[in-house]
């Protein structure tokens, strides 16, 4: 897998080739996702359609589905090196998916605003169906020149980072900071583009808590609050 580490902005780029059926499976399951939610007319008049803000059960849990083992298995290794590169081959560190969801940008005009993920410390992008040729929608950073990810708790080399802006790929892997603010410019094809997005933890091992970094979830322990069941 070709990964090219693209600074000055802190972003990863993996450029995958899932095989035919893996593939097609991925491209299914969007495009029945985009099928049945515009069909509810709360969602049909939209330009964009982002799974994890529609309020419906299960629409942020891709990332269990059999269809997306590959791209898990992928972003694991992207993950890896990512961390690697930043902290050496000892970190010590481990991942969780949190959540994946789909995501549709329409023909007409699709966008997604700028914003950031600030439940994460690490996010990912990766485009299922996109036009050949056509590299609208593209996916701008914004970061100031005095940037530091404190979500992340890591030293990145050369810690000012400026913005950066990436033409959508079929089978592209993007992999940033959670915190580092992005956007999705407006998109014009012949079709709606699909993609996937991940929240990614980065986390101690169990019983090895350390300052600054996220302690395991198994080291969590649940309040009950008064009138909650």
């Amino acid at each position: 897998m070709p990964l090219h580490w693209l600074f000055p902005t802190p972003v990863l780029q993996a450029d995958l080739k899932p095989d035919g059926a893996i593939a097609e499976a991925m491209d299914s399951e969007l495009e029945a996702f985009d099928r049945q939610v515009y069909q509810h007319p709360e969602f049909s008049d939209r330009n964009n359609l982002t799974g994890d803000l529609l309020g419906h059960a299960g629409l942020d849990q891709l990332h269990r589905m059999e269809a997306f083992q590959w791209l898990n298995q992928q972003l694991a290794l992207g993950t890896a090196t990512y961390l690697e590169e930043l902290l050496g081959s000892d970190h010590g560190l481990e991942v969780h998916i949190q959540k994946a969801w789909p995501v549709v940008c329409a023909n007409d005009g699709g966008t997604i605003e700028t914003h950031t993920h600030r439940n994460a410390q690490l996010s990912a992008v990766f485009y299922v169906r996109t036009e050949p040729g056509n590299d609208s929608g593209e996916l701008e950073f914004q970061a100031p020149e005095n940037y530091f990810s404190h979500v992340m708790a890591i030293p990145y080399l050369g810690a000012a980072a400026s913005g950066g802006v990436f033409a959508p790929q079929r089978h592209r892997l993007l992999l940033f900071p959670s915190d580092l603010r992005h956007r999705v410019t407006p998109y014009q094809g012949q079709s709606s583009r699909y993609s996937v997005s991940y929240d990614l933890a980065i986390t101690t091992p169990s019983g090895q808590g350390r300052e600054m970094r996220m302690p395991h979830p198994l080291d969590w322990v649940p309040l009950v609050l008064e009138g909650t069941t």
